[in-house]
């Protein structure tokens, strides 16, 4: 993957998880999903990272 794919990637799995996070405490809130979206996040780090040299 390319540099601007690998942070593509990151900076929408960051949102996500975001507005996940945003919806706690609200009827709108799923764990599951939010679950799924910080999992999502940390893959997309993980891949970051690695086109990076980091990990």
């Amino acid at each position: 993957m390319s540099d601007d794919t690998t942070a593509s990637q990151l900076a929408q799995a960051k949102k996500v998880a975001t507005q996940e996070l945003f919806k706690s405490g609200t009827p709108e809130y799923d764990l599951r999903s939010h679950e799924r979206a910080v999992e999502a996040e940390r893959k997309a780090q993980r891949a970051y990272d690695e086109e990076h040299g980091k990990g």
